[in-house]
């Protein structure tokens, strides 16, 4: 079972459009209803709100003047605006395939097929940065069914034991098994049970071409995690090289790729794999003997590895302090150096 949990975030669906402000007539009919609401007027207050709306009047004439009438310089001119604000829109073709999305049963894993084929219509031929934008609306409706489908699971009474004692599956559970898998989907267990998982190749398979170089790399990442596992019965599963060459792997795509559309994904999992590698987890523990602050071999191998071939990498420069101090068996250093990189947002909390 894969533990990180792969959530989807919204940038880069939008595009930007100007659109005009409202008159100040609002703005005249704000103060009149101001001066209703004060429980006394007098002549004074009057005169106060008429000089300011003569005010709001002025500033709105000069901002509506060309900049060559508004400025004396270039300098001056960077810091004045247009009378416009910035309003998001949607791109027309997500807008339209969002729409087709939210027409699909969500309950359904056929529905998952069914985005997939429009997605395919809908922006072949299209710009790879359209393609990486629209891949988020169709990725969230694949996280929508997954929950969906597990939700329901939960009232199926077949007998799905032999997933994980092994022996040939009962045909109810097989015909199950097979239309998960033409649809995007899997049986999975961990800790004897039995759940539905998505099938990170479902995507890769049919549209990476379709995509940008950076996230095709991504997709391809994805994949391969999901293939080979991360954590299972609280456990690490996965060797200490891997374990440190995924790290490096994000950190190196994150350099390479600051404007990248699922960057903040990325910067939490390089987290959560930073974090599993300072502090262990349940199963995999970080010290053989915690009083003697005696690492467990697990941690030794991979503080060798990552300090030996990427000595410069953000990892190493974070793990070596770190090491020495367990080394030199100062609980308070490493506890500090464990609240100082919390604070820093370089680590998760609470994993200690």
């Amino acid at each position: 079972m894969h533990c990180l949990i792969y959530s989807v975030q919204g940038e880069g669906l939008k595009v930007r459009q100007k659109i005009k402000k409202s008159d100040y007539l609002c703005a005249k009919n704000q103060l009149i209803f101001i001066c209703i609401r004060m429980k006394s007027i007098n002549s004074k207050c009057v005169f106060c709100f008429k000089v300011l709306f003569i005010c709001i009047l002025f500033l709105n004439h000069s901002c509506n003047k060309p900049v060559s009438e508004n400025s004396t310089s270039n300098k001056d001119s960077a810091l004045l605006m247009q009378d416009s604000m910035l309003v998001e829109t949607e791109n027309p073709q997500i807008k339209a395939y969002r729409a087709f999305i939210y027409m699909l049963d969500s309950t359904k894993a056929e529905s998952v097929t069914q985005a997939m084929n429009e997605f395919k219509r809908a922006f072949v031929g299209k710009s790879a940065g359209l393609c990486d934008s629209a891949y988020l609306v169709l990725q969230q409706h694949i996280d929508s069914v997954e929950l969906k489908l597990n939700e329901k699971f939960l009232s199926d009474t077949s007998d799905y034991s032999a997933l994980y004692r092994g022996g040939k599956l009962p045909q109810k559970v097989e015909k199950t098994q097979k239309a998960l898998q033409q649809n995007g989907f899997k049986l999975a267990t961990s800790e004897g049970i039995v759940y539905i998982e998505q099938d990170r190749g479902y995507v890769t398979k049919n549209l990476l071409t379709m995509f940008s170089a950076p996230m095709q790399a991504y997709l391809l990442q994805i994949e391969k995690e999901n293939t080979e596992g991360f954590m299972a019965d609280a456990a690490i599963v996965i060797s200490p090289r891997t374990h440190v060459d995924r790290i490096i792997w994000y950190e190196k795509f994150i350099t390479e790729n600051p404007k990248f559309i699922l960057l903040k994904n990325c910067k939490s999992y390089k987290k959560a794999y930073l974090t599993y590698l300072l502090t262990g987890i349940d199963n995999t523990y970080l010290y053989d003997y915690e009083e003697d602050m005696k690492l467990m071999p697990y941690f030794v191998q991979a503080y060798q590895y990552l300090l030996k071939t990427y000595p410069e990498s953000e990892a190493a420069k974070l793990v070596v302090p770190y090491k020495q101090a367990i080394e030199q068996k100062q609980k308070s250093v490493v506890e500090e150096l464990l609240k100082k990189y919390v604070i820093k947002g370089l680590i998760f909390s609470g994993r200690n």
